[in-house]
């Protein structure tokens, strides 16, 4: 008989050994998991940080000229297209809007 309730007691003890363990090892998961998403969110900011760098207008153009070759138009080259809306690519000549230059 005490041999049976010293087993029951060291099942228990055990028992209760490894739930505390668990605990820990589930503690510092969570731990590692915060980490890494306070890791993922500063790169996600950096992202768009980079994001907004390189889309800004300034940053186009500078881009376009220093890379591209592009250069800026001059005034006589700017044409303005009237109405809202652009002719179809299959649409018949008498459909095409009058370009207009601008003063």
């Amino acid at each position: 008989m005490k041999y049976l309730v010293g087993t029951v007691l060291l099942a228990l003890v055990l028992s209760a050994v490894w739930v505390k363990v668990d605990i820990y090892r589930t503690g510092y998961a969570i731990t590692a998991l915060q980490d890494k998403k306070k890791q993922a969110q500063q790169e996600q900011k950096a992202l768009l940080l980079e994001l907004a760098r390189m889309t800004s207008p300034e940053q186009i153009e500078r881009v376009a000229v220093s890379q591209l070759g592009m250069v800026r138009p001059r005034y006589n080259q700017v044409v303005l297209v009237k109405g809202s809306a652009l002719p179809a690519a299959d649409a018949p000549a008498s459909h095409v809007v009058q370009a207009a230059h601008t003063n």
